[in-house]
């Protein structure tokens, strides 16, 4: 049975868990205590000692600088595999749990006395996962004819139904508009994350006809927003049974588990990195092996529902950008993801571009592999796949779940703990949007059709895995990930359709010279002339026509 938006059942499930644990292990005996989570700040000043640490497979968070980064120890176990591995160490929160409760409870506190903060939707706390669905519906009720729900096509593992929005004038209409992609929460832990995503498709609404940046956007362009893309993790970790749960709900490869399992405090440390998933350089250095650590890549690419989600949006529209919000380190991250790939063809723009987002976030901007390798994301993946810039920013902060005024009020303004920022996050947003709607950074499309006509653009080729990395330490050959782009566009005479390029970006930091193949077809999909397009950044083609003109009839 789907679940959408609730969050209830968890609490039933730990109850019966814990009941079951105490049923089996003798009456009046206490279930066994969860591992505690501890935030360490481990000394590592050279990429080739983060490189290692990450190696481990221990939980290494994207909080780096010059002399140590954060690594988060769930048990003793860990404390021990850090100093086994040569590392030093200070312990900087003994009980994360704690604290975070603790600095939730005056999040809460302080919001029963204090006004509605400057966000748009006023908030001063964190949202349950059952709060977004409940604010994205009434988005949608307040302005139909800017905001349509879009239910993603395959449900999370626990069975809940993973929800976005889609922003634009005239939203149901498909006029060739480009389209910015907004992602959240594919970890399970990065609350703020999906806070931000949330306040900013609130920011495009209230906003449409008042600040006339915003509207112009939503006039050139569409935005996609998916707060939560993790929806069981989230929820798990939201509703505090695996508060520091990072990955999704695989338990074993290939196996659909229950609640009960999910929930198990023996399968905390199970699932699959969701950015570790993506068949762009998947197997890769960078992604464990182990289902047990926090960078386990998953059984194959692509294997997990909610990352095919994500390929479906992006392979089934002209995203010519991508945001995937991370936190917390305080960075733009661009590819390429690891030390030993060329830097992109689209460098020097790629580089000019994260560094005007970087400018607005205060976040420093670099190639993602200068935190640390790692392979399959989301952003890596996309880029290399339909030629649109990707990044991940990694919100700023000093731990996860930090006091909401800093994690969020202050990362989305540019205000307060959130030093060097022009605009903050908000602004830094509000540029990518620009640079999705900027046809300098895609391809267009123009041409005559008539009336009734469907135009369709389909681009087919093998994409390859990284050399996959065995648990043995050894590398076996590239898999072939088939890969197929296609978008459709009803027309009557003139358009002008805003495109990725045809010529893809590749590994090797060169392009490759494809063709996108347009057909002109009836409103039945009988095809009536095929034309192939091949399209650089920054170009329009125009197109001939003419010889499905005058046979497309009512």
């Amino acid at each position: 049975m789907s679940v959408r938006w609730k969050r209830s059942g968890f609490a039933t499930v730990i109850a019966a868990v814990l009941t079951a644990a105490t049923l089996t292990s003798g009456v009046g005996a206490a279930a066994e205590p969860e591992d505690q989570v501890s935030l360490l700040r481990v000394a590592a000043a050279t990429d080739a000692e983060v490189n290692r640490l990450v190696a481990t497979g221990l939980d290494v968070s994207e909080h780096r600088d010059a002399d140590s980064v954060d690594v988060f120890a769930h048990g003793s176990g860990d404390l021990d595999r850090v100093r086994d591995a040569g590392f030093t160490y200070e312990v900087v929160i003994p009980d994360l749990v704690a604290h975070t409760k603790a600095v939730l409870a005056e999040d809460e506190a302080r919001a029963r006395t204090m006004a509605a903060s400057p966000l748009p939707t006023g908030r001063n706390t964190y949202r349950t996962y059952s709060d977004y669905g409940t604010e994205m519906d009434a988005l949608v009720a307040q302005r139909p004819d800017l905001v349509r729900p879009i239910d993603l096509p395959h449900k999370s593992l626990l069975g809940k139904t993973i929800s976005g929005v889609e922003i634009g004038h005239d939203v149901a209409e498909q006029d060739g508009r480009p389209t910015f992609l907004l992602v959240g929460t594919h970890h399970a832990r990065e609350w703020p994350t999906a806070e931000i995503a949330m306040e900013f498709a609130t920011d495009l609404v209230q906003n449409d006809g008042e600040d006339p940046r915003v509207t112009g956007l939503l006039d050139q362009a569409r935005i996609i927003v998916v707060p939560v893309v993790n929806a069981d993790g989230y929820d798990i970790s939201r509703s505090y049974i695996h508060e520091y749960k990072r990955k999704n709900c695989r338990v074993a490869d290939g196996a659909v588990p229950t609640p009960a399992q999910c929930a198990d405090a023996d399968n905390s440390r199970l699932g699959v990195d969701l950015n570790r998933n993506y068949g762009g350089n998947w197997g890769g250095a960078g992604a464990s092996t182990n289902p047990a650590s926090g960078t386990y890549r998953g059984a194959a690419p692509f294997s997990e529902p909610e990352v095919r989600n994500i390929v479906e949006l992006v392979t089934s529209r002209q995203v010519t950008s991508l945001q995937s919000l991370h936190n917390y380190g305080s960075l733009v991250l661009r590819p390429p993801q690891q030390s030993s790939t060329p830097l992109t063809v689209d460098e020097e723009t790629y580089a000019a571009i994260g560094d005007r987002l970087g400018d607005a976030t205060g976040y420093r901007s670099i190639p993602s592999y200068q935190l640390y390798d790692t392979s399959g994301s989301t952003g890596e993946w996309s880029y290399f796949t339909t030629g649109g810039f990707g990044f991940e920013f990694e919100l700023g902060g000093d731990n996860f779940h930090i006091p909401y005024q800093q994690g969020v009020i202050d990362q989305y303004f540019g205000t307060g703990s959130a030093e060097g920022a022009e605009g903050g996050v908000r602004e830094g947003l509000l540029r990518q949007f620009e640079i999705a709607a900027d046809d300098d950074h895609h391809a267009v499309i123009t041409g005559t059709a008539p009336k009734k006509a469907l135009l369709t653009l389909e681009k087919s080729f093998i994409q390859y895995t990284a050399p996959v990395r065995q648990p043995d330490g050894t590398t076996g050959p590239r898999l072939p990930v088939p890969t197929t782009l296609t978008s459709s566009l009803p027309v009557s005479g003139d358009f002008s359709w805003d495109v990725n390029p045809s010529i893809r970006p590749d590994r090797t930091g060169h392009a490759i010279a494809e063709s996108w193949t347009l057909r002109c077809a009836k409103p039945n999909g009988k095809v009536l002339q095929e034309v192939q397009v091949t399209v650089a950044r920054g170009e329009t083609e125009t197109v001939d026509l003419s010889q499905c003109a005058g046979k497309v009839k009512r």
